[in-house]
């Protein structure tokens, strides 16, 4: 197996000196926007070129009726996205992509965004979508909405309860809680598997579109294994759909998608939310996702600023990789000051290639590194 150099981006000041060097350096895969020369360019040099689709992004801010609306009937936004049951925003994506790969000489194309609103959006924004769209495709599907909107509010205001907040804190380890809580907020697992099959639908019609139009490959930017689900995305079920999984495993940022991130901002909600304090919330959230690692941040504040452990790195990859026979190309933070490091665990993971998010200016003495790494042990 030939293990794949992947890189996000170059920078567009020196792109073709920038694209001589990765090229030279054994880098064979790239992830572009749009834009025709920089394609070419890199095709010129030898990439396999794939380039990057905003799923549900909406460009007309003006188009409100696009937006997610949460449990109390108010219209959201998260990662500038809209709702993914919107057949208008739907119609329109296709459109653009079908106009796009038309035109351009690429090997593929990677779906971003391609999920529902995520913990790190805020808590508003991540109960969400039940606009009539959802609702109808709902009731297609088999699921009543407006139990699992109830049900969300009842949780939203429990967070308030003292003894709610005790029982939450009987959380073990595991995604599906415990037992009882299981029991009691069961409608609460139907909203989630109703997300990942309305996702699931997007990305075949994606898919379809992709392959009748050339020997084309599709892929995505995912969430890291412990987080996915909570968003939409089912890596089994995806499977059928995707040549080539890339999931984001940022152990540290200030972005959502990033691992620290997500759960800092999960945690802060809570706390802000049930009046407990910041960092017993975040012993919670830790549970919740099974994050037993040692060496956890204990506060919120060394969560954003120092991330998590590197071992979590490992982990997702190799949950990642035992989730689907896909081809698994992690993407990681290439300014992580321990990137070189981070390799090695990828590699371990039996993970087919490694992206690495984003090149800038600067960065070429860490990017030799990196290869160094990627030559001795690959």
């Amino acid at each position: 197996m030939n293990f794949e150099k992947w890189m996000f981006g170059v920078p567009l000041s020196y792109k073709e000196k920038a694209l001589k060097f990765l090229s030279e350096e054994g880098f064979t895969h790239i992830s572009l926007p749009t834009n025709e020369e920089v394609i070419k360019l890199a095709k010129d040099y030898g990439f396999k070129v794939y380039i990057h689709y905003a799923s549900f992004g909406i460009k007309d801010k003006s188009k409100v009726d696009y937006l997610a609306v949460d449990i109390f009937n108010r219209r959201q936004i998260w990662f500038n996205s809209g709702c993914p049951n919107n057949p208008n925003l739907r119609k329109e994506k296709l459109i653009w992509l079908e106009n796009v790969l038309t035109k351009l000489d690429i090997d593929g194309v990677l779906m971003d965004g391609i999920r529902f609103a995520s913990p790190g959006s805020g808590i508003n924004a991540f109960f969400t979508c039940f606009c009539e769209h959802c609702v109808n495709k709902a009731k297609e599907l088999g699921y009543d909405l407006e139990i699992v909107r109830k049900k969300l509010i009842e949780l939203y205001k429990n967070m308030q309860n003292p003894r709610f907040i005790k029982y939450l804190k009987t959380i073990t380890k595991s995604l599906a809680l415990s037992l009882d809580l299981l029991i009691d907020y069961k409608e609460i697992l139907d909203w989630l598997d109703f997300r990942a099959k309305c996702i699931c639908e997007y990305v075949t019609e994606v898919r379809n579109l992709v392959k009748s139009l050339g020997n084309l490959e599709l892929g995505a930017y995912v969430f890291a294994p412990s987080l996915s689900e909570l968003v939409g995305q089912d890596y089994k079920l995806l499977s059928r759909y995707f040549d080539i999984f890339q999931p984001m495993i940022y152990r540290i940022g200030k972005g959502v998608a990033c691992l620290n991130y997500e759960m800092a901002i999960l945690a802060r909600d809570i706390a802000q939310l049930s009046g407990i304090k910041p960092e017993n919330a975040l012993k919670i959230v830790y549970r919740i996702l099974g994050m037993n690692l040692p060496n956890l941040p204990r506060n919120i504040t060394d969560l954003m600023n120092k991330g998590l452990p590197m071992k979590v790195v490992y982990l997702e990859a190799l949950r990642a990789t035992r989730l689907t026979s896909r081809r698994v190309v992690p993407i990681i933070m290439l300014k992580d000051e321990k990137v070189v490091e981070l390799v090695k665990d990828v590699i371990r993971a039996n993970c087919h290639g490694i992206n690495f998010f984003a090149y800038r200016e600067g960065m070429d003495n860490k990017i030799r590194k990196i290869v160094k790494v990627l030559s001795f042990m690959s």
